[in-house]
């Protein structure tokens, strides 16, 4: 069947995760249209991205090294020639007809962006389940929002030209800049609410923690270089509030959570620059509260690969009070429920086919 052919730029990105970005470009085909172009940015894989046959012809532009999200959206809006960019990472599927559905809404002078809820279906299992709950974005949104997440934008090239964002040198949160800067100069956000796009990664228990204190660690650790006490505080009641409502969802969530908190209170002591003995003393710690022995081996074997082996040591104050913070903010039946989750880690732990992410590029 003959597809019209539209004058739109389909922009993604690759690091270390090939096929997720051979599988978008094979996606395209389930379009109800033609690209006029598709670029792939390869920032700085250790193997170049080998581009498979498309229609177009796939162009591939190489950074070395690599330069972060940030920069290579950079590059590969700068470079596209449509009369509207879209930009959507490799792990996003979209529904044949969103960008059809899409465009009416991105030509109007007014809006900046478009984008849709994104729904993260990362499998089958605990991890994916929780994972679902975490990541997924705008899901249920009605309105005009502040920010629209990077993993998928559609915008006319007039817009990038006049307001795209080449002065920034961050490698990450290119989201939130953009976001602002769009909001800055009068216009709209917007999301189109219908059928919502995928994200299909899959991300390990180490990954997802990793990611998530990439986004949500910074505040504490600002905090945390002024006082340790407050940041430790802050991220108490907030983790408070997420473990209660990640419990109503599903009590097995809460090892994921508790090994997220032993993440955070171990980049906050550091960044508060407390000796490396204190700090391997508070992950032993922690892990020693867990309910039995398989748990303790798991729990201590992903903060020893997160960065932080547990070492037990003798009583300090500040371990006492960060434990009984933690135990107090715990759910009831918090042992019962990381039992019932530990098959699903076993399980988890003896998988192969996990993604790589971003957020894996320091280990």
């Amino acid at each position: 069947m003959n597809k019209k052919r539209y004058g739109l730029s389909v922009i993604s990105y690759t690091y270390e995760d090939h096929g997720l970005a051979a599988d978008l470009v094979a996606s395209i085909d389930s379009w109800d249209f033609r690209p006029r172009e598709i670029i792939v940015v390869d920032d700085g894989s250790s193997e170049p991205f080998s581009p498979p046959a498309s229609d177009p012809a796939l162009r591939v532009l190489r950074l070395t090294p690599n330069q972060g999200p940030g920069q290579a959206k950079i590059a590969g809006l700068s470079a596209a020639s449509g009369r509207f960019l879209l930009s959507v990472d490799a792990d996003i599927r979209l529904p044949p007809d969103w960008v059809t559905r899409a465009l009416p809404l991105a030509s109007r002078p007014e809006v900046g962006l478009v984008s849709a809820p994104i729904l993260t279906e990362a499998g089958d299992g605990l991890l994916a389940a929780y994972q679902k709950l975490r990541f997924s974005h705008m899901v249920g949104f009605v309105g005009e929002p502040d920010v629209i997440p990077a993993g998928l934008w559609l915008l006319r090239r007039e817009t990038w030209q006049r307001h795209g964002f080449a002065e920034y040198r961050e490698r990450l949160h290119e989201d939130v800049y953009f976001s602002h800067k769009l909001r800055g100069k009068g216009l709209t956000l917007r999301i189109l609410p219908d059928a919502p796009v995928r994200q299909v990664r899959r991300l390990s228990r180490l990954t997802m923690t990793r990611r998530g204190w990439t986004w949500q660690g910074g505040q504490y650790l600002d905090a945390a270089s002024r006082n340790l006490i407050d940041a430790v505080n802050a991220f108490l009641f907030a983790m408070r509030r997420r473990m209660r409502a990640h419990h109503q969802a599903d009590p097995r969530f809460i090892f994921y959570d508790y090994l997220y908190c032993a993440y955070g209170f171990v980049a906050l002591l550091r960044q508060a620059a407390f000796p490396e003995p204190v700090v391997r003393a508070l992950a032993a710690r922690l892990a020693a509260d867990l309910p039995n022995e398989a748990l303790r081996q798991i729990f201590a074997a992903d903060l020893a690969d997160l960065g932080c082996p547990p070492q037990p040591a003798g009583p300090h104050p500040l371990i006492a009070a960060i434990r009984q913070g933690l135990c107090s903010i715990l759910p009831e039946g918090s042992d019962a429920a990381m039992l019932q989750a530990l098959p699903h880690l076993i399980e988890e732990d003896s998988r192969h086919d996990w993604h790589f992410s971003f957020y894996d590029a320091s280990v």
